[in-house]
């Protein structure tokens, strides 16, 4: 009879290990639903997360019908100390999107770009203050979620770049230098190109960058990275997903760099298929636009 007992609890625990090991994760939380107007929530939103012990980095609106916030706190800035290109994950995306006449208050899952992102500490902790400031209705964004292995080693099919895989967009003799024409670039006027915010990674020669990306009518090429453009392929159903924005710069030591958008679109967009209305190839012309656009940000011409 003992016998029979611990060959029972043995299957049991097998049977146990991989249901944690399989947790899968979504890239986007529904914080929460109200009628509040877009400004007076954004100021709520704002409130909530500096009561909780985040700063706010920057602001800007994608869309006209959204305002993102970038929020950063000593918890997320030594997390990305930890890793080597942790730097990715250190502005948290937060948007404010009306519509309909209700308003959506959603947050970039800090989980799901743990391990994505392979960080070397756990962001549970800062998905609960997120949750415990700004609420917590659901996460969205897949229909089955990703597993943490798979979000580790994540492209979209093969032949796609991963996480590391970034597009290298310039090299200089100093980390000085790296933000400086970083920081030049993005003040140019009258470009599509703007500066939301700057995150420096203490301890280390890195600093982040958001990024926002509007064209202008300036120039053709502009179009195929507007924000309001890629929004109006991938973003189609369920809460609004405005919280992938604003793209990130990273200079990293000498070296200045940024995620594939093949990799990143695919990363916080993974259930969209390739062909179709909302496919991929509806913004074929777009990651080459991205990259080409960020390198002549850097490029002293």
């Amino acid at each position: 009879m003992k016998t029979r007992l611990i060959v029972a609890a043995l299957i049991a625990l097998t049977f146990c290990v991989p249901a944690v090991a399989d947790s899968t994760y979504k890239p986007f939380v529904l914080a929460s639903v109200n009628e509040a107007g877009l400004a007076d929530q954004a100021d709520a939103t704002v409130d909530a997360l500096e009561s909780a012990g985040f700063s706010i980095s920057g602001k800007y609106q994608p869309l006209e019908n959204t305002l993102v916030i970038v929020a950063t706190s000593d918890a997320l800035k030594e997390i990305a100390a930890a890793s080597d290109r942790g730097g990715y994950a250190v502005g948290q995306r937060v948007s404010v999107t009306e519509r309909d006449g209700k308003t959506e208050v959603a947050f970039v899952n800090p989980v799901y770009l743990q391990y994505a992102y392979q960080l070397g500490a756990d962001m549970q902790p800062v998905f609960d203050s997120l949750a415990a400031a700004l609420g917590h209705v659901e996460s969205f964004g897949s229909e089955k979620g990703l597993t943490a292995k798979t979000l580790g080693k994540y492209k979209y099919t093969i032949g796609m770049p991963k996480f590391d895989d970034p597009s290298e967009l310039g090299s200089f003799g100093s980390f000085g230098e790296a933000v400086a024409a970083v920081e030049k670039g993005l003040a140019t006027e009258g470009d599509a190109l703007s500066q939301v915010y700057r995150i420096d990674i203490p301890g280390k020669d890195q600093a982040v960058f958001g990024v926002g990306m509007k064209a202008t009518g300036n120039n053709e090429d502009e179009e195929d990275i507007d924000e309001a453009l890629l929004m109006s392929v991938v973003d189609f159903d369920g809460p609004a997903k405005a919280a992938y924005f604003p793209y990130e710069i990273m200079v990293n030591g000498t070296e200045v760099e940024a995620l594939h958008m093949k990799y990143r679109m695919a990363l916080h967009f993974p259930d969209l298929s390739m062909m179709g209305a909302h496919g991929f190839m509806k913004l074929r012309s777009s990651p080459g636009a991205v990259e080409d656009a960020f390198e002549m940000l850097v490029t002293d011409e």
